[in-house]
């Protein structure tokens, strides 16, 4: 492809803006961004590694908006549970790859699906089993196994739901 080709294509971001190329910029030998304008003529850029596919028009992940709307994962905030209690505070996230996995609290990591973060960090309780889950003398699940949906679909394939759900109140 040449980089004439770039000029004056239509591009369209994932989120529904739409504008086209003005210029390409380049460095280190290889091509930067896309400078391109909206319809009013304002300029933005584009990665060029937001960019999904070139045709007709060029697709683009639109990360500015995932960016601007981004929000801060900061040190020191105060954790709470549900209830209340002080837990401490975060003293570090865990990632793996670019997910968040799960923060660190006082002494103890919490899984990520159980935060809400904000000006502190609430900590949602979960469910967890309080005695065993048995079917024909045969433990299926044992105490203290977190409630999720995983778990209640294996309680109901083997007919113990009803069980499962009441041994977690």
């Amino acid at each position: 492809m040449n980089v004439s080709d770039f000029f004056g294509k239509k591009v369209v971001s994932t989120a529904g803006e739409t504008g086209y190329v003005i210029s390409v910029n380049g460095g280190a030998g290889r091509i930067e961004c896309l400078v391109c304008a909206d319809a009013d003529e304002r300029e933005f850029y584009i990665d060029i590694k937001s960019v999904l596919s070139v045709g007709d028009k060029i697709v683009y992940e639109d990360r500015q908006r995932a960016m601007k709307s981004a929000k801060p994962l900061r040190l020191g905030r105060a954790g709470f549970d549900e209830k209340g209690t002080y837990l401490g505070e975060v003293e570090d996230y865990i990632f793996k790859g670019n997910k968040l996995i799960k923060a660190k609290i006082g002494k103890k990591s919490y899984p990520a699906e159980e935060l809400t973060c904000g000006d502190v960090i609430i900590v949602k309780g979960k469910k967890r089993l309080k005695e065993d889950v048995v079917s024909g003398g045969k433990v299926i699940l044992k105490k203290g196994t977190p409630v999720t949906g995983e778990v209640l679909e294996k309680a109901r394939a083997v007919g113990e739901y009803i069980q499962t759900n009441l041994k977690s109140i």
